[in-house]
């Protein structure tokens, strides 16, 4: 004759039965949110979307193209283009501490004829003349530090022998 089960393991058994319902409920929702995750991802609303921003002044155009928003481990790249109207001696690109904290720059093409540290975490890189109607595009390619998120600045000015000639101010966002 079959056992009958007793108060306490009847209610063990619906105790492990609503169990069994909130975990697989649970378990649904953590992959609902990887997968809400990864469908932004490849839709491209985080991260790595480039934008332009611009600057005109009276001696040259600035032109910036880089992402606000940048994923942890990945590779981007940023263009910069200074188009001359007039002759510009000493052009000099003063790059924020966003371009750099927490993130590797792999190269940047052309080089520099020189690149200094000014105060602020600020890197300048300095290059050639640049005579009027002519541009210099600088291409800089960077690699994302996964340890290092956060809101930082990522501006950049044209500067020739001590003035500003242009700036673009802006942030970047680095997700983990």
């Amino acid at each position: 004759m079959p056992e009958t089960p007793t108060l306490f393991q009847q209610l063990a058994r619906a105790d492990d039965d609503r169990a069994v319902a909130r975990g697989a409920w649970a378990r649904r929702a953590i992959v609902a949110l990887f997968a809400v995750a990864v469908a932004l991802v490849l839709s491209n609303q985080i991260g790595q979307q480039p934008s332009d921003s611009r600057a005109a002044a009276a001696a040259a155009t600035l032109s910036l193209s880089a992402p606000h928003t940048v994923r942890g481990g990945l590779l981007f790249q940023s263009r910069i283009e200074i188009r001359a109207r007039r002759a510009i001696r000493a052009p000099q690109l003063v790059l924020e501490r966003g371009w750099f904290e927490g993130i590797q720059v792999d190269s940047i093409e052309p080089d520099p004829s020189s690149q200094s540290g000014r105060p602020g975490g600020k890197v300048t890189l300095s290059f050639d003349q640049l005579d009027a109607g002519r541009s210099l595009t600088v291409w800089i390619q960077s690699q994302v530090d996964p340890t290092d998120p956060g809101r930082r600045p990522a501006g950049v000015a044209l500067t020739s022998g001590g003035a500003t000639l242009a700036s673009i101010s802006r942030t970047i966002t680095v997700l983990p």
